[in-house]
């Protein structure tokens, strides 16, 4: 079964992660690395989508509570971080007999069966939400240059819905979390694995761990532009 490299980066500034997830898409499709799976969490952030107006976030309650602005480099609508909800990239090669929608569905799918092993019942929706009874549980986005396919995701572990809604500037958001409606407390590298082999498996692919490289770092703190530490410490 062909490897597939999967990275836990940790928690970092949103600066730093979207520049990785930007470097990683970048070396890839030169071809300078294999596929890859990166999980990682936010600080107290809002993720604008590479289109995303800047209205979509209320800039005095991420200031009164301490959040980052920042946009990443896929599309979708602005999201609310926090460290409790785990984030990943997936940079893969694009089969060429299956549609981006086809691959994206089908990870999604795998993802929301996974979770029956946290104890948590939930489903695709599309174009690209995993959902429980209780409300959304994770949302997934995509970028696609040539051949490469970054499939962008996050899971809501345990983190405060009402926070995320004042960050995006609306009254509630339709989510729920696994803390919230798991039947055991979640461990976040539990989740993190549960989702780690659900992806790999969706690819038919044997995940295999390993680190970020020199020139992944360097090439994501060039496209930050400022020097900063890769991991932040956790």
């Amino acid at each position: 079964m062909t490897p597939l490299r999967v990275i836990d980066s940790g928690l970092a500034d949103a600066c730093a992660n979207v520049a990785m997830s930007g470097a990683l898409a970048e070396l890839h499709q030169a071809g300078r690395i294999g596929d890859t799976l990166r999980l990682h969490r936010y600080p107290r952030s809002v993720l604008l989508g590479l289109h995303s107006p800047e209205e979509a976030v209320d800039r005095a309650a991420c200031a009164r509570l301490g959040a980052q602005v920042v946009r990443r480099v896929s599309g979708g609508g602005a999201i609310a971080m926090e460290p409790g909800i785990l984030a990943w990239d997936l940079l893969v090669t694009r089969p060429p007999n299956r549609a981006p929608e086809d691959l994206s569905r089908d990870l999604c799918e795998a993802i929301a069966a996974a979770l029956a092993g946290c104890g948590v019942e939930a489903a695709f929706r599309a174009p690209g939400d995993i959902v429980a009874r209780e409300g959304k549980l994770g949302g997934t986005a995509g970028l696609f240059e040539g051949m490469t396919m970054l499939h962008q995701g996050s899971l809501l572990i345990d983190a405060d819905p009402g926070v995320m809604a004042q960050l995006l500037g609306m009254a509630d958001l339709p989510v729920t979390t696994l803390a919230r409606i798991a039947a055991e407390p979640p461990e976040a590298g539990r989740v993190a694995g549960v989702i780690a082999r659900a992806i790999a498996a969706a690819l038919g692919r044997d995940p295999v761990q390993g680190d970020l490289s020199t020139e992944e770092i360097a090439m994501a703190r060039r496209m930050a532009g400022k020097e900063m530490p890769w991991p932040a410490a956790c």
